[in-house]
């Protein structure tokens, strides 16, 4: 007997066709994007002396503009992409240390945990949850603060603290921060704490938010 197919899986079905077209359409996209950031850094470093400041100052601009869309690919392409993970175990320290070189910091100071347990994770999933959180808490710094990573050992779980020195999250946007599209920046996505969440919980964890201070809290099984 034929098995007819209710209205939720036609939703559902064209959900994942437009996910995966969504997919092919923005991963198509971050390649120019690349290529502009990068052709627009080389020409700005090299070309200082030789050029006048106002193209210099329209380049850096066409480079700022590049980076934010190629951010929010990056948003899009993480929260629609569901790849297995590839489990490995890494010691904490290694990928932060990472993701640190890769998120422009500014003035902040980021502290390392003292401690350097080792963790069982897919390390390139991981490092998008730990760019989002490092990056979030430099914008709520404004450029100009701390950002205090510290561990625990639990018994069953590794905890993993991201605690910042800016203002925090209003009271009213606290329960809404995990959803898929909320966000309150003017160019954010609202998918990168969404992907967090996903992430972390594809790996059986969990993430959570606590307000003053600012601090983000993963658990992570041994």
């Amino acid at each position: 007997m034929k098995k007819i197919r209710t209205e939720s899986e036609h939703g559902l079905e064209k959900l994942v066709h437009i996910g995966e077209l969504t997919s092919r359409i923005t991963h198509d996209m971050r390649n120019p994007l690349t290529v502009i950031i990068n052709y627009s850094m080389m020409i700005r470093k090299n070309s200082k002396n030789k050029i006048d400041s106002k193209s210099l100052d329209q380049l850096k601009l066409i480079e700022e503009e590049a980076r934010k869309m190629h951010h929010q690919i990056e948003d899009i392409l993480n929260y629609v992409k569901l790849p297995p993970l590839q489990l490995q175990p890494y010691f904490l320290h290694d990928i932060l240390k990472k993701v640190i070189e890769r998120v422009h910091t500014a003035d902040v100071e980021i502290h390392l945990p003292k401690n350097n347990p080792q963790i069982i994770c897919d390390i390139d999933k991981l490092e998008i949850v730990f760019v989002n959180l490092i990056t979030n808490a430099v914008e709520a710094t404004k450029g100009d603060g701390t950002i205090n990573i510290s561990t625990k050992d639990e018994k069953e779980h590794i905890v993993i603290e991201f605690e910042d020195s800016g203002p925090g999250i209003s009271d009213e946007n606290v329960a809404k921060i995990f959803e898929p599209l909320f966000t309150t920046k003017v160019n954010g996505t609202g998918l990168g704490l969404a992907s967090c969440k996903n992430i972390i919980e594809r790996h059986r964890g969990t993430i959570s938010f606590h307000n003053n201070p600012t601090r983000f809290t993963i658990r992570l099984p041994k």
